[in-house]
């Protein structure tokens, strides 16, 4: 069990940690060609601005399949409830990317390499959904991501509850 001593201090550690990060950090600028980017570094605007443009997923060393980017559904933020303590994903970004792809090309549950024209190179996970019996494969990549208040939130409801 921690102590309150113990989750005081994480709290404080966490938010000093995310004003000693500089803001440019979280901020969506141009890839410069020096790599694979963090999803951390890519916000939801930027990869749901990407609706209707082709990702490439780099199956294999030699191996690529495009997929179209066909929508960014945003799920709606969870309910603050007067007297009640916040969920666990209070503050979370929730959002999810839809693709459409070849049939030819079955693209098994895992992470892989994309790239993209704007966004540049990242690692994420996608999985196959609905049914295969059409022209087309449909995938899906679930983001429930911790945003840069989400952190702060917790630790002060947690503190409030206590008091």
């Amino acid at each position: 069990m921690t102590t309150r001593r113990k989750f005081l201090f994480d709290c404080s550690t966490a938010v000093a940690t995310l004003t000693v990060i500089p803001t440019t950090a979280f901020s969506m600028s141009e890839p410069s060609g020096t790599g694979v980017r963090s999803l951390k570094q890519i916000s939801y605007s930027a990869l749901a601005g990407q609706i209707d443009t082709f990702f490439r997923v780099r199956l294999s060393p030699l191996q690529t399949v495009e997929l179209k980017l066909l929508k960014a559904p945003l799920a709606p933020s969870t309910p603050v409830m007067p007297g009640r303590g916040l969920p666990g994903d209070a503050g979370h970004e929730k959002f999810s990317l839809i693709f459409s792809g070849p049939r030819e090309k079955l693209i098994a549950p895992a992470i892989y390499r994309f790239e993209q024209e704007k966004l540049g190179e990242f690692d994420m996970y996608i999985g196959q959904i609905g049914s295969r019996d059409m022209d087309f494969i449909r995938y899906e990549t679930v983001f429930n991501r911790p945003t840069t208040t989400a952190a702060t939130l917790s630790c002060e409801n947690r503190t409030n509850q206590k008091r």
